[in-house]
């Protein structure tokens, strides 16, 4: 789950550690870390049958399931396209973002570390909401879901850390915070004529030579958000509601294709 200060889920956060986060800073003595919020095997699990359910109903044209419930060939077309594009966060890497760090030179995680120690919180009680897409119109980029229960406490402990940080030189963030996980991230599209603007390393490129109309596009964009809110509203049994009790200081690390989150330090809740 990620949730940044920003002015919608899914919106790139603006970069704010005292040290630059460039491609080549892990190696030269800096690590890239995150803040954020672990979430049970239970929602991981659960997340991963969504995926995986999505996809199996586009190969098989399941239009008649859950929030698919449109047969018009473009639709399927623009949907099938839609499906391809999206690189899931893998199953396990699921969280919630409090505060992205960017490069951390080494010597000082440990100092954020201690900040983070001094942040008094409270169990927190998450319960899933609804999904959406950024930007909201448009070619979306990111695909997310959102809270709906504990945002307001996520974004309380969100402005603990950012406060905690200051003194170590992190400028608090200047955008409101929207606590969300991140689903998946899109692949750029295509342009006319089959030309992809970019992927991400290691990504597959099986797409249509030509994108599907706008109509159709934005037709299929509301198509997977109407499924995957149907198919969470309407499960054989309930998603659970978790209860949080600590806050991860993660650093991650590429790992072919699979980003790798190793925890740094471990801050339990208290109460």
């Amino acid at each position: 789950m990620s949730g940044n200060r920003r002015t919608g889920p899914g919106k790139a956060h603006h970069r704010t550690s005292p040290v630059s986060d460039t491609p080549g800073a892990q190696a030269q003595g800096t690590v890239r870390c995150f803040v954020g919020l672990p979430l049970p095997p239970q929602w991981q699990d659960r997340l991963a049958a969504l995926r995986d359910d999505l996809h199996a109903a586009c190969a098989t044209a399941d239009t008649t399931g859950p929030g698919m419930c449109d047969p018009a060939p473009m639709l399927l077309t623009a949907l099938a396209d839609l499906l391809r594009r999206l690189h899931w966060t893998p199953p396990g890497n699921w969280h919630l973002t409090l505060r992205f760090l960017g490069a951390v030179p080494a010597p000082r995680c440990d100092e954020v570390a201690d900040a983070l120690r001094t942040i008094s919180f409270a169990p927190l009680q998450l319960a899933v909401g609804k999904a959406g897409v950024f930007p909201a119109r448009g070619d979306p980029r990111v695909l997310w879901l959102g809270l709906a229960q504990g945002a307001a406490e996520c974004a309380a402990l969100a402005t603990a850390v950012n406060a905690a940080l200051v003194p170590l030189g992190f400028t608090p963030e200047d955008r409101p915070f929207a606590p969300h996980l991140t689903l998946a991230r899109l692949r750029e599209a295509r342009r006319e004529g089959g030309q992809r603007r970019a992927a991400p390393p290691g990504g597959e490129s099986a797409s249509p030579p030509s994108r599907p109309s706008s109509h159709a596009a934005t037709d299929a964009r509301d198509a997977l958000l109407a499924a995957i809110n149907t198919r969470i509203s309407r499960a054989a049994s309930p998603w659970p509601v978790c209860t949080v009790r600590e806050m991860v200081l993660w650093r991650s690390d590429p790992g072919g294709g699979r980003p790798v989150y190793t925890p740094l330090a471990v801050l339990p809740s208290r109460g």
